[in-house]
């Protein structure tokens, strides 16, 4: 974990702690993507173009994310943090358009961003995102029986920024209208997200996706919760690496990052992950606003 990411969230412990942030802003993400994740990098196919559809299994579902034929599949920090956003403004707005905003920097900075650098990329996974489609079936194929929900995540959408001159105004504001089943399913399946937290992580998907992880099993959550580490490991998608060690090391350093501002009683004990009740991952003094 980087330098910059711990003193980020040292200086918000400070301030937390003085009672100089009158405010916690909170975000939402859905729980589909609490529980499954995005790709963390570009899904190509054996001969290297990119994937058609993206593939994640757990114990009772598999999600099935399947691109449009002119985009690519969304993946990495910027398509996590686009989702968040979308989530967010779904939940708090109750409301499935999508108002981007006037300018592409405006839009940067409401997603957690500086210009510059991550114009191009968030504008790519945006596309990327708002054009795929969605579907979710039982993980063990039924004899005689075929199940499921599938959906795509908008219906329309008019994106027409010119990311080259992002502060110039457009004449109208920029739109996704996401699916009626979509937006539904966000304003029913949803979990708060403390989003000092999450901007410290908005350049590490393994980051965003155990501390969403984590805010998704604590909700509601009754009794100790324990499984075994590699299973964690599958779960975050970094099962690709040979040494369990080097994986626990990482997600133990992002945990410890992650402590700095929420008391969360988890750990790693034994080859075990282990997480009890805890106190809920938005502190109780937040107010809903925008990203």
């Amino acid at each position: 974990m980087n330098e910059k990411i711990q003193k980020d969230l040292l200086d918000i412990h400070v301030k937390r702690k003085l009672d100089t942030i009158p405010d916690i802003s909170i975000g939402f993400s859905s729980s589909l993507f609490m529980m499954f994740g995005l790709p963390t990098h570009r899904v190509k196919d054996p001969s290297g173009h990119p994937g058609m559809y993206y593939e994640k299994v757990t114990p009772l579902c598999k999600l099935t994310i399947t691109r449009n034929k002119d985009f690519e599949l969304p993946f990495g920090c910027y398509a996590r943090m686009n989702q968040i956003f979308i989530d967010t403004e779904v939940k708090t707005k109750k409301t499935n358009v999508i108002d981007i905003g006037q300018t592409w920097n405006e839009y940067i900075r409401r997603i957690g961003y500086k210009e510059g650098g991550a114009n191009k990329g968030v504008l790519e996974q945006l596309k990327n995102f708002v054009t795929c489609s969605i579907q979710i079936t039982p993980s063990v194929a039924q004899v005689n029986r075929i199940t499921g929900i599938q959906t795509f995540v908008s219906k329309a959408y008019d994106i027409h920024f010119d990311v080259k001159n992002p502060s110039q105004l457009s004449l109208v504001k920029g739109q996704i209208i996401l699916s009626e089943d979509y937006a539904q399913f966000i304003q029913n399946h949803s979990v708060p997200l403390d989003m000092d937290i999450v901007r410290a992580f908005n350049r590490n998907p393994l980051a965003l996706d155990f501390y969403r992880y984590l805010a998704y099993r604590n909700n509601e959550l009754s009794k100790e919760f324990s499984i075994p580490d590699h299973m964690l490991f599958d779960q975050l998608g970094i099962t690709g690496s040979s040494n369990l060690r080097v994986s626990r090391a990482r997600l133990k350093n992002i945990l410890t990052h992650i402590k700095m501002l929420w008391n969360v009683r988890a750990s790693f004990e034994d080859q075990n992950f282990i997480l009890k009740p805890s106190p809920s991952a938005v502190p109780k003094k937040s107010t809903l606003i925008k990203l």
